[in-house]
């Protein structure tokens, strides 16, 4: 099962995407159950690898499938920092993430944001 969202960058456009349960529940459930979200985004330090929503405040920890690498478009969880986090690139992280999701389509305009820009994600109709 997967929940379709949106991810509405104020001013800038909107990316959509979907929350995929089967790969980690308990958190998918918890960000479902929270939605709609509004936090304040930022980049990665001192890079553009992804973009990071900060006090999520769902507190689940690591799952079976937990994984360092992420691919491009990943929506993942990082629970040792409680953040909901969108891969711009594959990469590693520095500690286990839970993938929740992928982005579906414009990707690129994240790159367009800038620190402390909100972002909405809620569930598309």
């Amino acid at each position: 099962m997967s929940v379709l969202i949106k991810i509405d960058l104020f001013g800038i456009g909107i990316i959509e995407g979907n929350i995929i349960r089967h790969i980690a529940p308990l958190t998918a459930d918890a960000i479902i159950n929270k939605l709609p979200l509004v936090l304040r985004g930022r980049f990665s330090f001192d890079s553009k690898k992804y973009w990071t929503l900060p006090g999520v405040e769902i507190f689940k920890g690591l799952n079976n499938k937990s994984k360092i690498t992420v691919e491009k478009g990943d929506i993942i969880y990082n629970p040792k920092t409680d953040e909901l986090i969108i891969a711009l690139e594959d990469l590693e992280m520095p500690n286990k993430v839970n993938k929740i999701g992928k982005v579906d389509n414009n990707l690129d305009i994240l790159l367009q944001a800038r620190n402390g820009l909100n972002t909405k994600i809620s569930k598309k109709i």
